[in-house]
C-alpha cells in the first residue's frame, strides 16, 4: 500500500490493514472513564461491556514504575496494585482523576472477544474486536489463536504460588528472583500425557501450565503479496492444558491450507 506524494518524491509505504479485525478510536473521555472505573470504583468496564456483554475482563497495564494486572470475572476487580498480597510487587494505582497520567505507558482491558487499548498518558484509546467477514477470508489471512506460557517455578519457600480467593490470583517467581502477579490460578508447567488435550491432539503430549492467550491478525501487502502478522488482541488468562495447539499443529498452519507458490 502506498500513499501519493508530491511530484519528484517516492510514494510513502503504509502498512496494510489487519484482516478480520475492527479497530475503532475512542474519545479521550472514554479512556478517562475506563481508568476511573478501574482504579477509582473498582468495577467492570462498561465500555468494554458494550463491546462484549457479560464476558470476564482482565487488565494488563504497563507504567513507568511497574506493572498492574487484574481480573474481573463478574462485577468487581481484583487488582495487583490494591490486593494486600501483591501490592508490594505491583506498581501503585494511578490517580483515577488522571493527575499522574504521565506514568501510564499502556493499559489493555480485555475479554475473550474484545479489548480496549489505552495508549501512553491515557491520551488515546482504541477498541478492537473481530470483523464480520472472518468467515470469508482465505485461510492464510484468518485470525489465529495463540497462547504464551507464563513462566515460573515451584521449588522451595520462595516459589510461585496460588493466592486463592474468589477471583484467582497468583505470584510467579523465576529462578533469577524476578516476580510477576498473574490473575489466574497457578499451575506449574509440565506435560499431561493422559489428559483430554493430549487425546484431542491424537496422542501428542499436551503441555499444562498458566497461559496468556492472544488472537493474531494477519495482513497482506497489495504490492508484494507478502503476508505477516499485523496486530494482536489479548483474549484471556488460562490455567491448565495449553488452550491452543502448538504452531504447526493447527489447521491454518498445516501446509495443505497454504497457497501454492
Amino acid at each position: 500500500m502506498t500513499t501519493p506524494t508530491t511530484a519528484g518524491q517516492e510514494p510513502a509505504w503504509e502498512p496494510p490493514d489487519p484482516c478480520g479485525a475492527v479497530t475503532s478510536p475512542l474519545a479521550p473521555e472514554t479512556a478517562a472513564s475506563v481508568l476511573a472505573e478501574l482504579f477509582g470504583e473498582g468495577r467492570r468496564s462498561t465500555d468494554l461491556d458494550a463491546q462484549a456483554p457479560g464476558e470476564p475482563q482482565w487488565l494488563l497495564a504497563e507504567l513507568g514504575d511497574g506493572r498492574i494486572t487484574g481480573a474481573c470475572p463478574r462485577d468487581t476487580w481484583r487488582l495487583s496494585c490494591t490486593d494486600p498480597q501483591t501490592a508490594r510487587l505491583s506498581a501503585p494505582p494511578p490517580d483515577p482523576a488522571g493527575s499522574d497520567g504521565w506514568r501510564l505507558l499502556s493499559a489493555v482491558v480485555f475479554s475473550p472477544s474484545a479489548q480496549i487499548h489505552i495508549g501512553e498518558g491515557g491520551e488515546g484509546a482504541w477498541a478492537t474486536r473481530d470483523s464480520a467477514d472472518i468467515g470469508s477470508l482465505p485461510p492464510w489471512l484468518r485470525p489465529r489463536d495463540r497462547s504464551f506460557l507464563l513462566s515460573g517455578w515451584h521449588a522451595g519457600p520462595r516459589s510461585s504460588r496460588d493466592l486463592g480467593g474468589d477471583i484467582p490470583f497468583s505470584i510467579g517467581r523465576e529462578l533469577s528472583g524476578t516476580t510477576a502477579c498473574h490473575p489466574v490460578s497457578w499451575q506449574d508447567f509440565g506435560i499431561d500425557p493422559d489428559g483430554e488435550a493430549t487425546a484431542a491432539a491424537g496422542g501428542v503430549p499436551a503441555p499444562v501450565g498458566c497461559w496468556l492467550a492472544v488472537r493474531e491478525y494477519w495482513a497482506e501487502d497489495s504490492e508484494t503479496g507478502a503476508v505477516g502478522v499485523a496486530c494482536h488482541r489479548l483474549t484471556g488468562y488460562r490455567s491448565g492444558s495449553k488452550p491452543t495447539p502448538p504452531v504447526g499443529l493447527d489447521a491454518v498452519d498445516d501446509a495443505e491450507n497454504w497457497r501454492a507458490p
